[in-house]
């Protein structure tokens, strides 16, 4: 009997094979589009979360009132964690690591061999809070001692060929000025692609304590902490209980604990005002709904596709009836060509998604692959199933519900509600269509837009490395050599970089004697020249200079700290209290963005701090970049024999705040495209039967003397009311959707009527081609092989 089906299936589709190439492109592209994002959907969502504590795995956050605003921060004392630990119950372990940020490279040598990595520094439960496989040695002892050292099994290779060579051996880490042995204690299975935390290394917590002793003020601090609550614990209740602890213990009136589940923290990001409000997430569920209404679309081409050419199997469907066969025989029978249509279309998908996977994965900064695992096999199967039946259903009871003496007779007709649903999601289609091109003009200008303003410095060109080894005991040795390689503009410092990740003020200033008034700010130490390497303009006053004794220790403002202020007149002069010890004002800088463009532009502090500094600043030339980076390195070498030189540029920082919109940008010119190819692909499939259910019509026509323009306006009619009617209902909401994403960023283009213009004019465009080939084609046909046809 199956084989019986099979044969009817395979009958059924080599009778329409034009029908039946169109819809396995169709839904063969949108499976695979679907199916892409389903690979990316699955990588996101398996951020964090192969812990095996994951169910209870926590981090300890902060809520700090500032201002009548309430700030939410992953910073804290280094002792929280364990102090946690101890006195609440419901806590199994905790562990504590150092902020990413402090550390951008360490150089890892033993013997003559150096190495640039990236490492941190963990509390002693760190590889029993997370799941971060050893292969050698216990994750309760690797970092008891301070002089010990847990190497990832990529930088254990490059050093001692093995991981077992590396255990016991003596290595030196080196950091800024800091120069320390270590003996190699464990070795680590290097860290998942789809873990946020990624070292080459880790040093125990209480190394870095040795070296900058920490306090016991659980009030504040930089630290990271986590916690694992006990099977069973109520993370709820345990908020409860923690909430006030600080203010109650400390007389930390503003700061509020509470913890957060450490594997939403990736996709739940986003705080305002002390409540969670997204993040990725967003995305997610943006690319969520792409999917659906892509395989929408493609289902939908089957649909309008199976109706048009019911004329086709009426008589098919007559005699079976007549024979006996039930209704739901005949439903049976069509389903069944739609399944069989929709798991070829699989089959091709994933071929297609083999191909495409490495530029996807290039697109999306991904690691993907096509493991076809029991789990996502099911998955793509699921979908396929799902695809199948949606795509088949509505024809399946369509032609099943002919009556037999009517389809015998040749007498059907559509009626007005099927002309409807047909016409009707051809309008869905170029809606969709219309939308995501509209989106694609809008979400690239904003990118575009967010590249070329006005920043209020250049950050082009500009190289930074951190300071270490003898180029940390010697900076301005150093810097003055630097400023004499050809090539070299202007060379500086700074505590870290000028594109921070947030927004979270570090710092609090108010004028002298007035106690009322105390302004949350962003604070940066800087070296002098700094203002000059990066090319940001003075409102008021003067940079630091050499030539005032004065200047040591004083601060310059950004306008927006004045505006907050708000002083009358000139500060420059003004003695201002920073974090309690008081300074003066040397100047004002114009406003520029050390935040992304979601944020407005916050008060922001300079205070002339050289030995503070850790980052070296250089503007380079851009006629001759290579030639000059090489002197560089060759300078800092002569500084530091055997150290491993490493660097960034200031605009990829820049970049990576905008990593998601970029994404996003660069998915939907895709996107845009295969929804107009698939609604064409349609659209092409309907003109042809259109044309042929009027072949006598088109024949009569023109011998009766119509034009071939007569008949393609005849013929294209139609289609264009439908196209219309679609672009009438996707402007507005094209105008929402753009209009709601944008409102995430404070400094945003505006919405011109040219993007929607644009994006309308491209889908009938489209649309006129599409039906054109067809149409035209028709025109030209001579009118006697028409008549004979339908004779």
């Amino acid at each position: 009997m199956i084989k019986h089906a099979l044969l009817l299936i395979y009958r059924g589709l080599k009778k329409s094979k034009t029908v039946f190439l169109i819809n396995l492109v169709g839904l063969s592209t949108g499976l695979a589009a679907a199916l892409l994002i389903l690979l990316w959907i699955n990588d996101e969502r398996s951020v964090d979360r192969f812990h095996e504590h994951d169910a209870n795995l926590y981090q300890v956050m902060v809520n700090r009132v500032q201002e009548n605003h309430v700030n939410t921060e992953e910073g804290a004392s280094g002792v929280l964690g364990e102090t946690l630990k101890r006195e609440f119950p419901e806590v199994e372990a905790a562990a504590t690591i150092s902020p990413e940020s402090w550390f951008q490279k360490f150089n890892i040598s033993y013997k003559e061999n150096t190495i640039g990595a990236k490492g941190n520094f963990a509390s002693r439960d760190f590889f029993s809070v997370f799941s971060f496989r050893l292969l050698s040695g216990n994750k309760d002892q690797v970092l008891r001692d301070k002089t010990g050292i847990v190497l990832s099994e990529t930088l254990a290779r490059k050093l001692f060929k093995t991981p077992e060579n590396a255990i016991g051996k003596t290595i030196e880490w080196k950091w800024a000025s800091l120069s320390k042995a270590s003996l190699v204690t464990g070795v680590y299975e290097d860290m998942p692609h789809n873990s946020t935390q990624q070292y080459d290394f880790v040093l125990p917590l209480d190394a870095w304590k040795e070296i900058m002793p920490a306090t016991n003020d659980l009030a504040g601090g930089p630290f990271k902490n986590f916690v694992v609550l006990k099977p069973g614990a109520d993370a709820a209740s345990f908020n409860n209980k923690i909430a006030n602890f600080i203010s109650s213990r400390f007389k930390a009136i503003n700061n509020t604990l509470f913890l957060r589940k450490y594997s939403d923290a990736y996709l739940y990001g986003r705080f305002e005002n002390g409540k969670q409000a997204g993040g990725r997430i967003e995305y997610v569920k943006l690319f969520i709904i792409i999917a659906v209404f892509i395989l929408l679309i493609a289902c939908i081409n089957f649909m309008n596709l199976s109706t048009a050419r019911a004329s086709k199997r009426m008589k098919e469907v007559g005699v079976k009836k007549a024979l006996g066969i039930k209704p739901s025989a005949l439903v049976m029978q069509f389903l069944s060509e739609s399944l069989v249509l929709s798991f070829l279309s699989l089959l091709i998908a994933v071929s297609l998604i083999f191909l495409l996977l490495p530029q996807f994965n290039n697109l999306t900064g991904k690691h993907l692959t096509l493991s076809l695992s029991p789990t996502l096999m099911l998955s793509f199967i699921g979908i396929a199933l799902v695809t199948g039946l949606i795509a088949g259903s509505y024809p399946a009871f369509y032609l099943s519900r002919f009556k037999p003496v009517i389809t015998l007779k040749g007498k059907f007709t559509d009626s007005a509600s099927e002309l409807f649903i047909r016409r009707g999601s051809v309008v869905f289609q170029f809606v969709i269509s219309v939308i995501f091109v509209s989106s694609l003009l809008v979400v690239y200008n904003q990118v575009k837009y967010v590249q070329s303003k006005n920043l209020g410095y250049n950050k082009d060109n500009i190289l930074y490395f951190e300071f270490d080894g003898k180029t940390a005991e010697k900076k301005e040795t150093f810097l003055e050599a630097v400023k004499r390689v050809p090539g070299v503009i202007n060379a500086s410092s700074i505590q870290q970089s000028v594109i921070l990740p947030g927004d979270i003020p570090n710092s609090f200033i108010q004028l002298d004697g007035n106690t009322n008034q105390r302004l949350g700010v962003t604070e940066l130490p800087v070296n002098y020249g700094l203002i000059e390497t990066l090319d940001i303009k003075i409102a008021d006053g003067r940079s630091f200079s050499r030539s005032f004794a004065s200047d040591s220790g004083g601060v310059i403002l950004n306008e927006a700290a004045v505006k907050a202020m708000n002083l009358s007149g000139s500060v420059v002069g003004k003695t201002i209290n920073v974090n309690g010890a008081n300074t003066h004002v040397v100047g004002v800088t114009r406003n520029f963005h050390f935040n992304s463009m979601h944020s407005e532009i916050k008060p922001f502090v300079f205070r002339l701090s050289p030995d503070e500094t850790m980052l070296a600043m250089i503007r380079l030339d851009a006629g001759r970049t290579a030639a000059t980076i090489k002197s560089i390195e060759e300078t800092y070498k002569a500084f530091n024999p055997g150290y491993y030189f490493d660097y960034k540029f200031l605009d990829s920082d820049y970049q990576q705040q905008y990593q998601s919109e970029m994404l996003v940008a660069g998915l939907s010119r895709y996107f845009a495209a295969l929804a107009i190819l698939i609604s064409c692909l349609g659209l092409f499939g309907l003109a042809a039967f259109t044309v042929e259910r009027r072949a006598k019509e088109i024949g009569m026509r023109k011998i009766m003397g119509a034009q071939a323009s007569n008949i393609v306006y005849l013929l294209s009619a139609d289609f264009t009311k439908i196209v219309l009617i679609a672009i009438a209902i996707a402007i507005p909401v094209s105008y929402l959707v753009t209009r709601h994403w944008l409102n995430g960023f404070a400094y945003r283009i505006s919405l011109s009527p040219l993007y929607f213009i644009g994006a309308a004019l491209t889908a009938l465009c489209i649309a006129w081609l599409t039906i054109g080939l067809q149409t035209i084609r028709a025109s030209r046909i001579n009118p006697l092989v028409f008549l004979k046809d339908n004779n």
